[in-house]
């Protein structure tokens, strides 16, 4: 049995890009007239704080206290939405300049500090340098987006104590479309590593590799799940949890956010328990 109280008392530091999510429902009514063009009506829109704001409302349902700290630039992504079976239609993305304060947290006064990574630009060389510098233990994503793909890769950052990616992620930080994953991941020389693989579910390295399915193959929505992700997972493996306990925790955190709509909800304790049985 995990034991999810083991991390209550732990103070997490949250680094990386503020994203802001809005969802447009719509209901598609056919092909426009004299437009190659979906012809819709809007129906009602919701917006979430994403990013790293929402990978830290997860950590703070299992830790003590947990700091957020965003760069000076927010993205604002907008997706079209079908109302009835919440498919994607559409996306388009923004970059903003907004207010950040200076970067002066005591990065030692954490038990961890976890990098959301989504390259929008907050996490400079000189930053991603002093946290790798400083940090007790660093717990880092590195996200592959449409606005970075191929750019932003996890092997930028010098030292890591514990990794969460998804496949492609780790394919494109190792340069390696073909191996087998077990390949990719002894090549990426993290210290401790999960592989996320959808409803495939997750591979974990520590020294040796551990695997486990997926707990469902039910996605309402997967946006934000890597968020929690890592987010959930990341504690526990700062507190030396094995692999095997990691791989189990974030398959359950997954299972949990792919059945919430955007950042509606986050990952709670007792949900997690339930989850792990």
């Amino acid at each position: 049995m995990i034991d999810l109280n083991r991390v209550s008392a732990y103070r997490v530091l949250f680094v990386g890009d503020m994203i802001m999510d809005e969802y447009v429902y719509v209901r598609v009514i056919g092909k426009a007239v004299k437009e190659n063009a979906l012809s819709a009506v809007r129906t009602r829109t919701e917006k979430f704080r994403g990013g790293v704001a929402a990978a830290a409302a997860h950590a703070q349902n299992f830790c003590l206290k947990v700091d957020v700290w965003h760069g000076s630039k927010t993205m604002y992504n907008s997706r079209m939405v079908d109302d009835v079976y919440l498919r994607k239609l559409f996306v388009t993305h923004e970059l903003y300049e907004t207010h950040s304060n200076p970067p002066t947290f005591d990065v030692p006064s954490y038990d961890l500090v976890v990098v959301c990574d989504f390259g929008h630009g907050t996490m400079t060389k000189e930053l991603i340098e002093r946290l790798t510098r400083e940090a007790r233990f660093l717990a880092v994503n590195a996200q592959t987006n449409a606005t970075n793909y191929g750019f932003n890769v996890v092997t930028k950052y010098p030292r890591a104590d514990f990794v969460v990616i998804d496949e492609l992620e780790a394919r494109l930080a190792a340069r390696d479309r073909d191996s087998p994953i077990e390949d990719v991941i002894l090549k990426l020389g993290f210290p401790k590593i999960i592989i996320t693989r959808g409803i495939h579910g997750a591979i974990g390295f520590d020294g040796a590799f551990e695997r486990q399915e997926a707990l469902t193959d039910r996605i309402l929505d997967s946006m934000g799940a890597g968020d929690a992700f890592l987010a959930v997972t990341a504690p526990y493996a700062a507190a030396g949890a094995s692999m095997k306990d990691l791989i189990r925790i974030v398959n359950a955190a997954g299972a949990i956010m792919v059945g919430i709509v955007g950042h509606s909800a986050s990952v709670t304790k007792e949900e997690l328990e339930k989850r792990l049985g």
